[in-house]
């Protein structure tokens, strides 16, 4: 039944992407109805399956919460977004002339809500990120290769947040919605440093994962402080490497017809569009270096991975099986949600390429997968746990303060 689900909900959502005759308003709700379906269904489907073949049927404190969380988030926006599609079938049936100046017309009235919903989730997302720098830095308890990383990963989505959401957040309030030349500049550069940091980050954690399940018994050594080190400047280096090519590329073209951009922030493909010269040249720099670094990163991730799971399967005990298992299974999960939503955005076919469905997709990672990190990977962590009691407890003993 879940496998019917699945499929069937992933067709209705490639079929409605690719296809031109598919681009109509209804099933443009119908793909996110699809979205939701699927989502709910994964919510419940694969715990209940895991508890099928298991004796003792338990579930952890916060993976119940987070269960819960995902089925009411997906089950509400069920109930509005069948409302949503019943009024777009009322206006297409009472008004069927006016029917794509009404269903496409822009809502002047969401903007101040839409300003508290981003606003409350860049709060978070800084307090969260904040919290984890925080942390890792003054309990000895954190202070191991992983966490290190998790620092690092957290510095890295506060920045790319902090780059996109402020600039986006004054645009809610204003009427008239600009940017200078080189802010524009300034922020796509910016968003490329973190957005690439990001994805080498992910392949560094994932080849920590591998060292700590694969050579436990060497993994101090194989990840001194030095390689830590020598690894997570790397990220950096790739980031700005890849900022300082391919911003002033994207720049180097001539915008003589609209100054529009058909964003929230300055991203690549927009700003393209936009150009009345020939993006040749940009197009295939912006394509290398996003298949280049995209390619890498997911091969380092998807070797490691690859072992740990043939490492996991040679535990002959179950409760090795699941304690190994749940050393990575953070990480895998981050993975998973922050590669899926690239691959989503980058793998369209350029025919059906919409710049709508890229504003979602860029809002996920850039936003809400930054606000979602620090919950899965601290929130199921007892050490994490145990260091944000004892810091809420006395923060000054921990800044040394008096």
């Amino acid at each position: 039944m879940y496998m019917l689900t699945a499929a069937g909900n992933l067709g209705i959502i490639t079929l409605t992407i690719v296809d031109s005759r598919l681009q109509t308003p209804m099933y443009f709700f119908l793909r996110h109805l699809a979205v939701i379906n699927f989502g709910n269904s994964t919510v419940i489907a694969p715990k209940m399956l895991i508890n099928f073949l298991v004796t003792k049927k338990t579930t952890l404190y916060y993976e119940c919460a987070t269960q819960l969380g995902g089925f009411l988030i997906f089950i509400v926006a069920e109930i509005f977004m069948l409302a949503v599609m019943a009024y777009d079938r009322y206006v297409a049936i009472c008004n069927p002339l006016l029917y794509m100046v009404v269903v496409s017309r822009r809502r002047p009235e969401l903007q101040v809500p839409l300003f508290f919903v981003f606003l409350v989730i860049y709060m978070l997302t800084a307090a969260g990120n904040l919290g984890i720098i925080t942390l890792t830095i003054v309990d000895s308890r954190l202070q191991t290769p992983m966490y290190f990383f998790l620092r690092h990963l957290a510095v890295i989505n506060l920045g790319d947040a902090t780059v996109i959401a402020p600039k986006m957040l004054v645009n809610f309030l204003v009427s008239k919605k600009t940017t200078l030349y080189y802010e524009c500049a300034t922020q796509l550069g910016g968003f490329l440093v973190f957005m690439v940091a990001d994805i080498f980050m992910l392949a560094v954690m994932a080849y920590d994962r591998y060292v700590a399940i694969c050579n436990p018994l060497l993994y101090m050594v194989v990840v001194s402080q030095r390689v830590c080190l020598l690894l997570v400047s790397l990220t950096y280096v790739f980031g700005f490497f890849t900022a300082i090519v391919v911003t002033p590329c994207v720049f180097s073209v001539s915008y003589c017809s609209s100054n529009v951009i058909n964003h929230f922030y300055c991203d690549n493909v927009p700003l393209l569009a936009l150009s009345c010269s020939d993006t040749y040249l940009p197009e295939a720099v912006v394509f290398f270096f996003s298949g280049t670094n995209l390619f890498f990163s997911m091969t380092i991730v998807l070797i490691s991975y690859f072992n740990i799971i043939l490492a996991i399967l040679r535990i002959r005990s179950s409760e090795g099986r699941k304690k190994a298992f749940s050393t990575c299974a953070s990480h895998m999960m981050a993975v998973t949600v922050f590669y899926g939503t690239l691959l989503f955005m980058y793998l369209q076919p350029r025919t059906n390429h919409s710049l709508d469905t890229d504003k979602m997709a860029s809002v996920f990672y850039t936003l809400v997968i930054p606000m979602l990190n620090p919950v899965i990977y601290s929130f199921r962590n007892k050490d994490v746990k145990c260091a944000l009691k004892e810091f809420l407890k006395n923060p000054c003993q921990r800044f040394n303060l008096t």
